[in-house]
């Protein structure tokens, strides 16, 4: 309540018309009201959702006048939405991406980023990644078509993981050919434990153990697959078919792999000590950092320890690292609803690639940085450090991991499948594949 001095009651009750009228004429200033933040909406699958609302939260402290509303689900359930979302034109303003098929999928639903890009970094941008990350970010891009439709935010190295617990337990080593895993998954079951969980119903965790396989028997075939050649049927590529489907003849897979889902069950699984390996990546680290008590052993990642598949052909050698680009972010045209959400959505996505954003993601080691300058701030142990630092120097050398066209990669992981399912050959299937690929040429 405003207090009157020396003024008679009066002389207030006149005066008040006149100051309903002007207020300022009365000498009385008005409280401008408080503006409302822009706000931005965001889905992905990566980084994780307690990852995620500390990026958020560094995010909107840099930046008050900005409203970050993400959402982060499990990996099959996120891109279950992200279909739903497109079909019905409600797509968020920022969603979350990986290279190739995927974008690919959403392209239509995209603004190019080039110019932003220059805008945030200048007009060197694509220096601050590494050529193979830059390359990757266009994969699947119609001929012709130089525009980034997403951007890299984290990098990715994938191999398999192993419970070094459970393997000093039972007297095991990390195998180094194919006869040696299947001997160790045997011991595994043997003892009560999931030998190599694969969760099969995860399409993109099939697409990446066959590559794995792939890039020992035909590594040239499989790059030149992964751009939309049609090198399907080639022997080295049927070959790694019929290693993926030894792995469920021989019972290296869990029974019931076909129906199991990577994430969360055998995240979960693995992460409870009840798995023996699994095909992962980098991002396992960040396990060191989820909330609450952590189990002991992947409380510092000490209990875990990786290696690349191992030979599959007699005197061969093991899987050369693959990878790249973990998760990017796409900007969608949704987010042209207004110049201010416009605005705030390219600040958000700055700041979760090269900001507080992707600061904290890298403190959680929620992945590798794409973004060349940046690099974790916490302290690690030396078991700790010596994976990351693995990681960091195959990154540079890892050959591709994803498949350009998300029509082909829809027709390998369903012959994939089937191949696990016993309801195709090996020849059958990489036939299969290759008649869609053909398609897709013409």
């Amino acid at each position: 309540m405003l207090r009157m001095h020396g003024i008679q009651r009066k002389t207030a009750i006149l005066l008040a018309g006149v100051c309903f009228v002007v207020l300022t004429g009365c000498g009385v200033a008005t409280k401008p009201a408080a503006q409302k933040p822009t706000v931005v909406t965001l889905w992905s699958w990566s980084p994780l959702s307690s990852t995620m609302t500390q990026m958020v939260k560094a995010i909107e402290k840099r930046h008050p006048n900005i409203e970050i509303k993400a959402s982060i689900e499990p990996h099959t359930a996120y891109f279950t939405a992200l279909k739903a979302g497109k079909a019905s034109g409600t797509l968020p303003d920022l969603i979350g991406l990986s290279p190739g098929a995927v974008t690919q999928e959403y392209r239509t639903s995209l603004q190019p980023l080039n110019k932003v890009a220059s805008q945030f970094w200048g007009s060197n941008w694509k220096s601050n990644f590494g050529p193979a990350i830059i390359q990757q970010a266009r994969l699947g891009n119609p001929s012709g078509d130089n525009n980034y439709y997403m951007l890299p935010e984290e990098s990715e190295v994938i191999n398999i993981w192993y419970n070094r617990t459970i393997f000093d337990k039972l007297h095991l080593t990390p195998p180094k050919t194919l006869p040696e895993m299947i001997s160790d998954a045997h011991a595994l079951s043997a003892a009560g434990y999931i030998p190599f969980y694969q969760g099969a119903a995860t399409g993109l965790f099939d697409t990446w153990v066959y590559m794995q396989l792939a890039a020992q028997t035909d590594r040239s075939g499989l790059m030149a697959a992964d751009v939309g050649q049609t090198t399907w049927t080639q022997p080295g590529m049927v070959k790694a078919a019929e290693v993926w489907q030894t792995l469920f003849t021989q019972h290296v897979f869990q029974a019931g792999a076909l129906g199991d889902l990577q994430y969360p069950t055998g995240a979960n699984l693995f992460a409870a000590g009840r798995v023996g390996m699994m095909s992962l990546g980098s991002w396992w680290l960040q396990e060191t950092k989820l909330p609450g008590p952590l189990p002991k052993g992947i409380d510092n990642m000490s209990g875990f320890g990786k290696f690349f598949f191992p030979a599959v052909i007699s005197g061969g050698k093991p899987t050369p690292p693959l990878g790249g680009i973990d998760v990017g972010w796409g900007l969608t045209k949704n987010a042209a609803s207004s110049p201010a959400v416009e605005k705030a959505s390219e600040t958000v996505l700055k700041d979760l690639i090269s900001g507080p954003g992707e600061q904290m993601a890298l403190n959680t080691f929620n992945d590798l940085p794409a973004f060349l300058s940046m690099k974790p701030t916490v302290s690690m142990t030396p078991h700790m450090k010596g994976l990351f630092d693995a990681y960091m120097a195959e990154l540079p050398h890892a050959y591709n991991h994803q498949i350009g066209n998300p029509v082909i990669e829809t027709a390998l992981d369903s012959n994939l499948q089937a191949l696990g399912a016993a309801k195709e050959t090996p020849q059958q299937a990489m036939a299969n594949v290759q008649k869609v690929a053909l398609k897709q040429r013409k």
